[in-house]
């Protein structure tokens, strides 16, 4: 048992290691933002927005302030009377290039997909269409770093990604930058990119082909069902290291994590199935380490195990903590050692937690809504209240 343990936990080295290392440029911004193309066909920007949060505003004040000569920003509420219709009415004042629209509830699919393709229906002439969610903060050059490499006609579609900005150093708001820094290190490599919905672009004539009307229309979720439908087209997004948000967060409770995380997770169950049994061994191979090493520490205290076994488990220990600092080192804000660690090592007990969670429901609730969801992500029921 003891070799095992020490088998896994060198895996586990290893993967954090080589994540770091094929990620990190990736994360740190790549070469830089993108060129202006000297063409730029009209673009259009669909936001689904909803209530009234903290950072909204910037957020939605930060989509209107681009360096993209020609474009439209499709704000899209389920209703008129959600708070997000005047939140945003408020930063834009008088812009021609907003467009308000109310989508209605949703039957058939999810509802961040439904305000989609309502913006999408709005955006007649557009050309080049980017997604967007409204609690992300952009830089001038957002659209353009995703629409360049279209223009170009390096790929139909790109992807961009986020990152977390922890305002303190809460347990919670620490786990929930490391999880999602982990996600972005996995974006550049191009066997399992996967396309973001919160900042990804696409060609309005890749779009109409691919059929993301009628996918988006039954489905649960936009990206975790747009990657694994445009695979089959031998299609996958292209990462833009520059296209990439900034989301101030502080004060996180663990519940808010745990909740996140396990929509994650769910999106994958859903979505990918065959991808969601493959992330058993995963997550075993991520969370175990840190379980069996304070046993075996444990057990050296008491002296059930050898001093071997005991130094052994202090070398994993020192790795896994090192590791740790050199990932402190992409967060965009400086934080206290201790904090950042403790965040760090909570987010493997909480992807297991979150994990199992996963294996006890077939629905998925979020705003008030419940989906029951079937394979492929296919919504069977939309229950509300």
């Amino acid at each position: 048992m003891t070799a095992f343990a020490f088998t896994v936990m060198a895996v586990q080295l290893v993967v954090l290691t080589a994540l770091y290392l094929l990620g990190r440029r990736h994360v740190r911004g790549g070469d830089g933002p993108e060129p202006m193309p000297e063409t730029c066909p009209r673009l259009a920007v669909i936001v689904p927005v909803t209530g009234d949060h903290p950072g909204m505003r910037e957020a939605v004040a930060s989509l209107l302030d681009q360096d993209y000569p020609d474009f439209t920003a499709v704000f899209v509420t389920a209703s008129a009377d959600d708070p997000a219709a005047a939140l945003v009415a408020g930063v834009a004042g008088a812009d021609p290039r907003v467009l308000m629209v109310v989508a209605g509830p949703a039957t058939r699919c999810g509802q961040k997909n439904h305000n989609i393709l309502a913006g999408i229906r709005a955006a007649a002439t557009a050309e080049l269409f980017v997604f967007c969610d409204s609690s992300h903060v952009a830089d001038r050059h957002f659209f353009t770093n995703l629409a360049a490499p279209i223009i170009r006609g390096d790929a139909p579609m790109t992807s961009g990604f986020h990152k977390i900005v922890p305002g303190d150093g809460k347990t919670a708001t620490i786990g929930m930058a490391n999880t999602c820094m982990a996600l972005h290190l996995l974006q550049p490599i191009r066997a399992i990119t996967q396309p973001w919905g919160g900042a990804m672009a696409i060609s309005r004539q890749a779009f109409d082909r691919f059929g993301l009307v009628e996918l988006w229309g039954r489905n649960i979720v936009d990206d975790f069902s747009m990657g694994p439908h445009l695979h089959r087209f031998g299609v996958a997004a292209w990462p833009v290291a520059a296209a990439c948000l900034e989301t101030p967060m502080a004060g996180v409770p663990l519940s808010h994590w745990d909740d996140w995380l396990t929509r994650q997770l769910l999106y994958l169950k859903f979505c990918i199935p065959p991808g969601w049994l493959v992330s058993i061994l995963a997550v075993f191979v991520l969370s175990a380490p840190p379980v069996f090493a304070a046993l075996l520490l444990l057990g050296w205290c008491f002296g059930w195990t050898s001093p071997l076994v005991g130094w052994g488990t202090l070398v994993y220990v020192a790795d896994f903590l090192g590791l740790g600092l050199a990932y402190r080192g992409l967060c965009p804000r400086p934080i206290g050692i201790l904090p950042w660690l403790r965040g760090y090592v909570a987010t493997f007990l909480m992807l297991a937690w979150c994990f199992g969670r996963t294996f006890v429901t077939g629905s998925m609730s979020w705003r008030g809504i419940t989906y029951k969801v079937g394979w492929g992500g296919v919504v069977k029921e939309i229950r509300r209240g």
